[in-house]
C-alpha cells in the first residue's frame, strides 16, 4: 500500500453511525478499510482523531481564480476536495462577443489571457492541475451574453436556436447542468418562458438546474413559485442557490418558505438547496441598483451613471432601502487604488444617507464597476432552519484563494477559507442542530450524489481517496471579515486522489486534483 491510516473513527458519508477502523490507499483508490495492519510507504495514526469523505463545495466560484493559483489553499485547508462551479450564472464558457468583453477586467486582474470554448477551458484547467478536484456548470449568463449581450430584449426564436446550440455543444462535456443568476444582468433580463424552454434540454443530459433566483428578500414567494413552476414544467431536478431570506422586513417568510419547498417535494418535485453558515452576503455592489441601470454594455451603464437625474433615482431608491441598508454594508475588493483604504469599512461610516447614492456612483465609476460589498440582511434563528433541512448542502459562495499571490487582494467574505469548520464546529457541536453523521452526509455524499460526482463522498473499497482528517477538539474557522485569510485550525490531513495535501495541518504543495470533465 501506498498509505496506511491507523486507529480512525470513520464517518463514512451516508448518515451511519461511525466506526474505529485502519484504512488503507494504493494509487488514488481506497483499497482497504478493517482492523488489519498493512506495511505502507507513509502511515498516518489517526487516534483520537476523526476521518471522513473529502468535503464537497457545492457553490463555489473558482472559474478564473483556480487558473490564476491553482494552490486552492483557502479552500484545501478546511477540508474542500472536490468543488462545483459556474454557479450565479457566470461560468469559465462559452465567451463570446459582450460576455467575453464584460470579463476582461477580470481576466486581466488575474493575470489570464482570455479564450472561447469549453475544450479550451478544460486544457487550461488541466495544465493549471489544480490542487482540488473541478467540476462546472454552464452559467446562462455567458449563454445569453455571448449571444445577445446584456440588453433587456425578449429573445427572437433564432436567438433562442442558437443559445440552446450552444449548450448541446457543452452539455457534450461532463458538465453537470445549467445555472443562472437572476438578479444579475444578462440573466436578470430572461423570462420564465424562455427559461424553461433552454432547461427542459437538460433532461437529455440528466443535468441539474441551479439558480440563484430572482429575488431573496421582497420578492422571495414569487422568486420561489418560478423556481418550482420551471421544475414542473421541465421535469430537471432543481437546486436552489445560497437559500436565504435575505433583509429584515422578510425574515418573517422563512416558515412559509420553507412549507413550500417542502410541499413541493413533496408532490414529486426534485428540489434541493445550498447555503454557507454565516449571516452575511458578498456580492456586486452595482447588483443592488435597479435593473434598468443595468441594461447594454459597461459603458452604457457608466454614462448613467454620471446623469443628474438618474442619481436623484438612485438616491430615492436607496432611501427606500432605508439606513439598515447602508450601515449593512462592507466594501470589499475595491479595484481602484483611489478608494483602496475603504476596504473593510461599512459604508455608513463613510457617508450619510442624504450623500450614499452620489457616492456610490463615483465608486462604480472610479472602479468600472468592480466593486464587492458584503450586506449583513440575514436572521442567525433562520439561518439554523435553513442549515436544518435534510436537502441543504454547504457551499462557500466563493472562489479559491490562497495567503499570498495574486489571489490575495482585497477583504472577501471570510467563507472563503472557513465555512466548512465553521459548519462543523458552531452549527454541530455548539449549537446541535443535527447529529455529526448527518452533518458530514451534507457534505460529503449528498452532493455527490444530487451532482452525480461517481466514486466520491464516501468512504468506501473501491472509491476515489478523498479523505479528510480533523480533531474534534480542535476544529475551529479562524478567518474574519478583519482577516479574511486566515487558515482554518483543526484540520490536520486532507488526502486528494491518494495524495496527502495537507499533513499535519501544513500545505505540502501537492497538487492531484483532476478536472472532472
Amino acid at each position: 500500500m501506498d498509505l496506511f491510516i491507523e486507529k480512525a473513527l470513520i464517518f463514512d458519508g451516508l448518515g451511519n453511525p461511525p466506526f474505529k477502523a485502519n484504512l488503507g490507499i494504493k494509487g488514488d483508490r481506497i483499497v482497504y478499510i478493517g482492523e488489519e495492519k498493512f506495511h505502507a510507504e507513509k502511515v498516518i495514526d489517526a487516534k483520537e482523531l476523526i476521518l471522513t469523505p473529502g468535503f464537497i463545495d457545492t457553490h463555489s466560484h473558482s472559474d478564473f481564480t483556480i487558473l490564476a493559483d491553482p494552490r486552492a489553499e483557502g479552500k484545501i485547508t478546511q477540508g474542500i476536495t472536490t468543488e462545483i462551479n459556474g454557479n450565479c450564472g457566470i461560468s469559465g464558457f462559452p465567451m463570446y462577443g459582450e460576455f467575453l468583453e464584460r470579463r476582461f477586467l477580470e481576466l486581466e486582474s488575474l493575470g489570464l489571457n482570455s479564450w472561447n470554448t469549453c475544450e479550451e477551458y478544460i486544457n487550461l484547467l488541466k495544465k493549471a492541475k489544480p490542487a482540488i478536484n473541478f467540476i462546472t456548470l454552464c452559467g446562462y449568463g455567458n449563454l445569453r451574453g455571448s449571444v445577445v449581450g446584456y440588453k433587456n430584449v425578449k429573445l427572437s426564436r433564432k436567438d433562442l436556436r442558437t443559445i440552446k446550440e450552444l449548450l448541446k455543444v457543452n452539455r457534450s462535456y461532463d458538465i453537470k447542468g445549467l445555472s443562472t443568476g437572476l438578479i444579475y444582468p444578462p440573466g436578470l433580463f430572461s423570462d420564465t418562458e424562455e427559461l424553461i424552454e433552454v432547461i427542459k434540454d437538460l433532461k437529455y443530459s440528466r443535468g441539474i438546474y441551479a439558480t440563484h433566483m430572482r429575488s431573496e428578500g421582497e420578492a422571495l414567494m414569487g422568486a420561489i413559485e418560478e423556481t418550482i413552476l420551471i421544475a414542473r414544467k421541465t421535469n430537471v431536478p432543481v437546486h436552489i442557490s445560497h437559500l436565504k431570506t435575505s433583509g429584515r422586513d422578510n425574515w418573517w417568510k422563512i416558515d412559509s418558505v420553507l412549507n413550500f419547498i417542502k410541499e413541493a417535494r413533496n408532490n414529486g418535485i426534485k428540489i434541493t438547496a445550498d447555503r454557507y453558515p454565516y449571516i452575511a452576503s458578498q456580492t456586486d455592489l452595482d447588483a443592488f441598483l435597479p435593473s434598468w441601470i443595468v441594461d447594454g454594455s459597461r459603458e452604457d451603464i457608466i454614462e448613467r451613471l454620471k446623469n443628474k437625474s438618474v442619481r436623484v433615482q438612485i438616491s430615492k431608491y436607496i432611501k427606500e432601502r432605508g439606513q439598515d441598508f447602508l450601515n449593512s454594508l462592507l466594501i470589499s475588493d475595491v479595484a481602484s487604488d483611489k478608494y483602496r483604504s475603504l476596504e473593510g469599512k461599512r459604508l455608513g461610516e463613510i457617508v450619510n444617507l442624504k450623500e450614499a447614492a452620489s457616492f456610490i456612483c463615483d465608486l462604480l465609476i472610479q472602479s468600472n464597476l468592480m466593486v464587492g460589498v458584503i450586506y449583513f440582511g440575514m436572521s442567525e434563528e433562520n439561518l439554523e432552519k435553513i442549515l436544518s433541512q435534510p436537502y441543504v448542502m454547504i457551499g462557500t459562495d466563493s472562489s479559491a484563494r490562497s495567503t499570498d499571490g495574486i489571489t490575495r487582494k482585497g477583504k472577501p467574505h471570510p467563507r472563503g477559507f472557513g465555512s466548512f469548520p465553521r459548519f462543523i464546529k458552531r452549527y454541530v457541536f455548539e449549537r446541535g442542530l443535527m447529529k455529526l453523521e448527518e452533518a458530514i452526509k451534507k457534505i460529503t455524499s449528498l452532493p455527490a450524489k444530487i451532482f452525480r460526482i461517481e466514486k466520491r463522498g464516501v468512504i468506501r473499497k473501491g472509491y476515489f481517496a478523498d479523505i479528510v482528517i480533523f480533531d474534534p477538539a480542535e476544529i475551529e474557522d479562524r478567518a474574519t471579515f478583519e482577516s479574511p485569510f486566515n487558515i482554518s485550525k483543526g484540520i490536520k490531513y486532507v488526502i486528494v486522489n491518494g495524495e496527502i495535501a495537507v499533513f499535519e495541518g501544513s500545505l505540502t504543495g501537492k497538487r492531484e486534483g483532476k478536472v472532472l470533465l
